[in-house]
């Protein structure tokens, strides 16, 4: 399959999300040329990243140095999520789509019509802001007269995105396949440590980061940690039902990630690592 140029759909999932790098790091190793990327929700942030060049490795550095605690009591005690969608947007302000190296669309639902937006110029930040806005935990965001949120509400994994993208050959991931039982009982293996020079949205998170304060009320953080999982389970249930039923034609990867909470994005090293190796059997099968 790699004779030729593909496009990524890349699905939501939070934290289980972190795969998407590991697929992208196959890739890179057994040369694909990836000529445009669709996303959702989370699947939209990774998506936004590799078309800015980033690699997996970069990437991959990238989350292994964000202070994930710190970050995640900014996060849950910000009224309405606010902080999230400051923070995308200083991580991906002043840039647009349409100057990426790589095509990229962004996928939201209209909340009003219930129709699918896909979102391939203008503004980046706010088109990440977009389609990764869940329902009941982050604020629509307002558009052109629209009122987006996350895109997987109408399709989990972009794959109609990203075929009309056109360019190549589709490749799907899907990250909210329910675990299985390896999954619940099984390790997966990790990475081992990798040194790299942190991207410059790296150093826009920290100075982000060091603007903020914290809450340090550890007994409302866990309280809303687990209404934010509930309500993200659910979520999700409804995504791979979807996912299912609107199954095509299109390769689809599906790493096993079941077995990782929404919200366990300190686990990066295990989720990536989930990610490689369902690309690497989805290779192997391939040939």
């Amino acid at each position: 399959m790699n004779d030729g140029a593909i496009t990524l759909a890349l699905g939501g999932g939070a934290a289980k999300g972190l795969a998407h790098i590991g697929v992208l790091k196959g890739l890179e190793e057994d040369g694909f040329e990836v000529a445009a990327i669709a996303g959702t929700s989370m699947g939209s942030i990774i998506g936004a990243m590799a078309a800015q060049g980033l690699t997996a490795i970069e990437m991959e550095g990238l989350f292994r140095a964000i202070d994930w605690v710190r970050l995640g009591r900014i996060m849950v005690t910000s009224v309405s999520g606010a902080a999230f969608h400051d923070m995308l947007r200083e991580s991906f302000g002043g840039i647009l789509i349409e100057d990426l190296e790589i095509a990229y669309a962004a996928v939201c639902a209209d909340l009003d019509t219930g129709e699918m937006v896909v979102l391939d110029s203008g503004d980046l930040a706010e088109a990440v802001c977009a389609s990764s806005s869940v329902p009941g935990i982050l604020p629509s965001r307002h558009l052109e007269g629209r009122r987006l949120v996350d895109g997987a509400v109408v399709e989990p994994v972009p794959v109609t995105a990203a075929t009309a993208m056109g360019e190549g050959v589709v490749l799907a991931v899907n990250v909210v396949r329910p675990p299985t039982r390896r999954e619940q009982g099984g390790a997966i293996m990790t990475t081992m440590p990798i040194l790299v020079e942190l991207p410059s949205i790296f150093r826009r998170v920290e100075d982000w980061l060091r603007r903020q304060r914290t809450n340090e009320v550890d007994g409302e953080i866990s309280a809303r940690v687990s209404r934010w999982e509930s309500v993200f389970r659910s979520f999700h249930i409804m995504q791979h039902r979807l996912a299912t039923c609107s199954r095509t034609e299109v390769p689809m990867i599906e790493p096993r990630v079941g077995r990782f909470g929404w919200f366990d994005y300190h686990r990066v090293d295990e989720i990536i690592a989930a990610g490689y190796e369902a690309y690497r059997e989805w290779a192997d099968e391939s040939e």
